[in-house]
């Protein structure tokens, strides 16, 4: 009874896709909050808890004056990385170090050092970071004096002047936790998002007659909502009528008999609602059967309830297997539980189709 093709074969119903990945969306939105908790818990224990004693830095700001005049637009060739880097040059510390107490190591200056963005080549942003704000005072100060000594000592340029010296702050921690957790909840969410769609993808759940039909090559008859949508239940007592007609009494199997999961509409219940609407008398059956069972479902042919939703194609597949390696002939399904916003919204009407 099973068609060749595999469920992840079928091809791609993308409106049955932006259905199924609506109803999950509540599991995204919370992959994406849990993302954005441990991004910004990762990061405030990396910059707060873990970071060490408190940093202090020194802003200045210097105005560079190029010798353009000799060189040209040499200025061109410098911007804040270069910049950065002179700093660092003992071309530089040399004349820092100068006026500098003793003690203070070269290499203690180079790791203090840093230029900032330099939205005007001709302005430097300058910062001197340590752990002790008396330190990065002395060493900003210093670099008052080796900057001027250096500006006059270099071809191309003909002085840097500081137009601004602050005092010494605290660094803050933990600025850009809003960053982190932003990062944290796009990367939840996008992890949210391909787990479901390769669950989706997977997924062999009956959600519309095209899914068992397609698979199974079986016609469903109709279909019983939730909210027992009367368009619907009309259409499944003409299905029924056309189905049985010239039979005296048919066998009727839940398909959520054949597993431990059950659909949202308990089996008995479901029976209970096809009873009245069957043309002739029905015989429930429940899986596992034995031998007086299976030869009465041979003889009176089998409608086969399926459980909307989750497991359902898993569920028919097991029982279709089974009937069909004891020729016991299947007439024809009814899904029954499905939810009826979701059926409105696939055939662009509430409440059934279009």
């Amino acid at each position: 009874m099973r068609k060749d093709e595999r469920f992840w074969q079928e091809g791609m119903d993308g409106k049955r896709l932006v259905l199924c990945l609506f109803r999950r969306l509540r599991l995204i939105a919370a992959a994406g909050l849990l993302g954005a908790a441990a991004s910004a818990g990762l990061y405030l224990l990396a910059a707060v808890v873990l970071a060490g004693p408190p940093e202090y830095q020194v802003f200045s700001q210097y105005r560079i004056y190029f010798d353009s005049e000799k060189y040209g637009q040499i200025e061109d060739y410098y911007n804040a990385y270069t910049w950065g880097e002179i700093m660092k040059t003992d071309e530089v510390l040399d004349f820092v170090l100068e006026a500098l107490p003793e003690g203070i190591t070269k290499e203690q200056v180079k790791a203090s050092v840093s230029v900032g963005a330099m939205n005007d080549v001709k302005i430097m942003p300058l910062y001197i970071t340590t752990r002790d704000p008396a330190l990065s005072e002395t060493i900003a100060e210093a670099y008052v004096y080796g900057l001027d000594r250096f500006g006059h000592s270099i071809e191309g340029l003909d002085g840097m002047d500081c137009w601004l010296l602050e005092e010494a702050k605290r660094v803050p921690r933990g600025t850009k936790t809003a960053n982190a957790a932003l990062l944290g909840l796009l990367l939840g969410a996008a992890a949210g998002f391909f787990g479901w769609l390769v669950y989706y993808c997977l997924d062999d759940s009956i959600y519309l007659e095209a899914d068992f039909e397609n698979r199974y090559g079986l016609p469903v008859l109709g279909i019983l909502t939730e909210k027992r949508d009367l368009g619907l239940i009309r259409e499944l007592e003409t299905g029924l009528a056309v189905c049985l007609k010239g039979r005296e009494r048919v066998s009727v199997l839940d398909a959520a008999s054949a597993a431990s999961a059950f659909g949202r509409t308990e089996p008995a219940e479901a029976q209970a609602d096809l009873d009245g609407l069957l043309p002739i008398p029905a015989e429930g059956e429940v899986w596992p059967f034995d031998r007086k069972a299976a030869e009465r479902m041979r003889q009176n042919g089998v409608l086969l309830l399926l459980p909307w939703g989750k497991g359902s194609g898993r569920m028919a597949g097991r029982l279709l297997d089974l009937l069909g390696k004891l020729e016991i002939p299947v007439l024809g399904a009814v899904i029954y539980g499905a939810k009826d916003s979701f059926l409105g919204a696939y055939y662009g009407r509430k409440g059934g189709r279009a």
